[in-house]
């Protein structure tokens, strides 16, 4: 990765913008040594502006590309990853106590991890947090710059049936290829790239200027309140509010071509996530043998409710430019035209939000539709203890993921409209037990036989703020999205055959924010920066089948992100996840420019 290719961008209307080729008008620029200004640039008004690559500077340290073809390190991160697949470090949706023995093996994992990457370990300032919160801090020599947070989490989802699998799910096995088994995609490669990066950067008497942590929780797939949230609180005591340049963890959808067309490479960090709610319904009604049934049983009261949530009130999909979707499909439709919908140039410039948003999601499926709407799924039911004997106590729970055009209290209060009538018909009283929230059919001391409460299994969780993804306003997008560009640009892709065409092609990287349908840790971080990204560098083949039976990363895949992390850290920039971790910390760590100039490379 040598040089940098310093791209401008022509200036026109947004409909022209929005309906011309993939071939871009390229103006050179001028740029003068000293005050080394920028006179091409973006328009605002262009549709989809890309930041130019930022290049890797002469320090001596590893290109990136050694990640990906040196055979000593390939087969130490094939072995690196494998053994903390090994580790089963799964949690439950109910964890409340560091100290339960369920979580031994976390406590076996850190101890993996001091053994892997000692020099992390001596070079660092090591920290836990409620016991199990795992937070490395590397003292940069300018306390002047904010500091740099890269995440991941030691937990995974546990696994149903182990002879459902094609491998044991915690074998860590690796056929030279793959490596599976439960967290080689989520997110132990993403820990485990940080690690690598940092370690083999310290291993060349690499020092930052800028300060950064690494934090881990530890019970992200149980909602992450005993490691994230915890460890969120001592940063902002320690650091302050809005302290931080940039944080960075797992999502986003990763690397894809449309289509055919392996010419353009989509690279979509999430910049935003839809909110949460868990609506729990707690029904007590009068028991008695099942001989002399009433005519709606308490399962049948609980049937009745789920059935009407499913049926009144259906939630629609939005999307106006505020919308991080909207910015994505606008880069589509400029650099592949002839891969998306006909009419959508069309519909972003003159439809309306719901129109354009029912259109797209027929058309492309509901992976897209819920990334534009509110989702409603009745997940958990229990009830009843005998077949002769009436269900007493009955639950459910309703999961709900929030548009960004929604809020949690308008969930709720749609919830409450439709089971208060249907509560009232069966002459049960209704009590609503959200902070805040009015009782709707008087107070409730608790007891009865008769009724119906409404809580939030946790508190409820409206959408995350949306991160800049402008590079013509946020220094910190255009280097993000640059390092990407340059990273990405510098090779072709890895996972094809070496005997067919593509294998051959090195594509133009379109970096674009998009949103999260699910929650990261990141949501107990809102306060410290509005940069907040998350983004795992896998294409699209790269990993599979994350949450469920054979989950799996190409080791080609984890090296790529171990690249990303490495070449930003020397140059100035920032770090990701995956195993991004090398020179992008030092990118962001090492440079300090001015707002426009920031955006040139950095061997100016």
């Amino acid at each position: 990765m040598k040089g940098s290719t310093l791209l401008g961008w022509a200036s026109m209307p947004a409909a022209l913008a929005l309906g011309i080729p993939p071939t871009q008008v390229v103006l050179p620029g001028k740029i003068t040594k000293g005050l080394k200004t920028l006179t091409s640039f973006a328009s605002k008004d262009e549709i989809c502006p890309q930041a130019p690559k930022v290049a890797v500077p002469a320090d001596g340290l590893h290109e990136s590309v050694a990640f990906l073809k040196d055979e000593h390190f390939r087969a130490r991160q094939a072995q690196r990853l494998s053994r903390a697949v090994q580790v089963p470090t799964t949690v439950g949706d109910f964890a409340t106590d560091p100290y339960d023995k369920s979580f031994e093996p976390i406590v076996e994992f850190q101890s993996l991890l001091k053994k892997m990457f000692p020099r992390v370990h001596t070079k660092a300032k090591v920290e836990h947090i409620n016991r199990l919160g795992l937070v490395f801090t590397l003292q940069g020599s300018d306390p002047s710059r904010k500091p740099i947070l890269l995440m991941a989490h030691q937990d995974v989802v546990p696994i149903d049936d182990p002879s459902d699998w094609t491998h044991p799910p915690f074998s860590g096995h690796f056929d030279g290829e793959w490596i599976w088994g439960r967290g080689s995609s989520d997110c132990k490669n993403t820990l485990i790239g940080l690690m690598s990066s940092v370690e083999d950067l310290l291993s060349q008497e690499w020092h930052p200027s800028r300060t950064i942590v690494l934090a881990f929780g530890f019970d992200e797939e149980s909602h992450g309140f005993l490691g994230a949230g915890n460890i969120s609180t001592v940063l902002e005591d320690r650091y302050g509010r809005d302290s931080f340049e940039f944080i960075l963890d797992e999502g986003g959808t990763g690397l894809r071509n449309i289509g055919n067309d392996t010419s353009i490479l989509y690279a979509s960090p999430a910049v935003g996530e839809k909110g949460s709610l868990d609506l729990v319904l707690d029904l007590a009604v009068p028991g008695g043998h099942s001989s002399v049934p009433p005519t709606h049983t308490g399962i049948g009261i609980m049937a009745e409710i789920i059935y009407e949530l499913e049926r009144q009130e259906l939630f629609s999909p939005r999307l106006d430019p505020s919308h991080p979707s909207y910015g994505m499909l606008g880069c589509q439709a400029r650099y592949s035209p002839d891969h998306v919908e006909p009419w959508l140039s069309e519909k972003l410039v003159h439809g309306d939000p719901e129109s354009l948003a029912e259109a797209l999601a027929d058309s492309r499926g509901p992976a897209v539709r819920y990334t534009l709407q509110t989702s409603q799924a009745a997940d958990l039911i229990t009830g009843g203890v005998k077949t002769n004997a009436l269900p007493e106590k009955i639950s459910a729970v309703v999961n709900y993921r929030v548009a960004l055009h929604m809020t949690a209290d308008q969930l709720r209060e749609r919830a409450v409209r439709i089971i208060e009538p249907i509560a009232k018909a069966h002459n049960i009283t209704l009590h609503v037990d959200f902070a805040g929230s009015a009782n709707p059919t008087g107070m409730f001391d608790g007891t009865g036989d008769r009724t119906l409460v409404l809580s939030p299994l946790m508190e409820p969780l409206d959408p995350a703020p949306i991160s800049p993804t402008d590079p013509l306003t946020s220094q910190t997008w255009a280097r993000f999205s640059g390092v990407i560009r340059s990273v990405f640009e510098s090779h072709s892709n890895p996972l094809t055959s070496k005997s067919s065409a593509e294998s051959e092609t090195i594509p133009k990287v379109v970096v674009t924010g998009d949103i999260m349908t699910g929650n990261t840790d990141t949501r107990f971080y809102w306060s410290l920066t509005e940069n907040i990204y998350r983004w795992a560098p896998s294409r699209e083949d790269g990993s599979y089948n994350i949450h469920t039976v054979d989950e799996r990363v190409h080791l080609d895949a984890h090296l790529e992100g171990v690249m990303i992390l490495s070449d930003p850290l020397t140059n100035g920039q920032i770090e990701i996840e995956n195993g991004m971790a090398s020179k992008v910390v030092a990118s962001m760590v090492e440079k300090d420019v001015q707002p426009r100039n920031w955006l040139l490379p950095v061997n100016l």
